[in-house]
């Protein structure tokens, strides 16, 4: 009876083990959506010279990102650009810093697309390549949509914003 019931003991704490050490270092996936909303503070446009309406530039950017996790953190983008009149591809790299320190980077990469009032708007994907405190070791990435909201024109407004969703995945602690 003695080694019925200390087999059993044994047992249970042998799948007690099983069970409990995948979820102690369990990664963990969040499903992300939130707004940015940024405006050129720098720009600097390069007439290619090929056809006419062909600029080349890279802009410093800054904002605001309003994650659905009802946070706010400041937002650094760096802009490249290779657009005929006004349409064309572009890449980006961002530094969103929450109120804690912790940082998400991302690699965007996209299409802009002139609009007949002077506006654009612009699509892409973008990849998470590192985060700093919470976010250290982050991976995923998902897709954005946006607008500039007024013409460019030297000194005028450029006012932006970009709607994004897709998920990223932390490793276990």
């Amino acid at each position: 009876m003695r080694a019925k019931l200390w087999f059993a003991m044994v047992a249970v704490a042998i799948l007690g083990v099983f069970i409990a050490l995948p979820l102690a270092g369990a990664e963990k996936t969040v499903q992300e959506k939130g707004r940015v909303v940024y405006h050129f503070v720098k720009a600097e446009v390069m007439q290619a010279g090929d056809v006419p309406g062909h600029v080349v530039g890279i802009v410093d950017a800054r904002g605001l990102s309003f994650p659905d996790t009802g946070e706010v953190a400041t937002y650094l983008n760096k802009i490249v650009f290779d657009l005929i009149n006004g349409t064309g591809p572009h890449q980006t790299y961002t530094v969103t810093t929450f109120e804690d320190k912790s940082t998400l980077i991302s690699q965007n990469k996209g299409v802009t697309t002139a609009r007949p009032d002077g506006t654009s708007t612009f699509e892409g994907t973008y990849t998470y390549i590192g985060g700093t405190g919470r976010f250290a070791g982050v991976t995923g990435g998902g897709s954005y949509t946006g607008k500039r909201l007024a013409p460019l024109t030297p000194g005028g407004p450029a006012d932006n914003f970009a709607d994004y969703v897709g998920t990223y995945t932390l490793p276990s602690q």
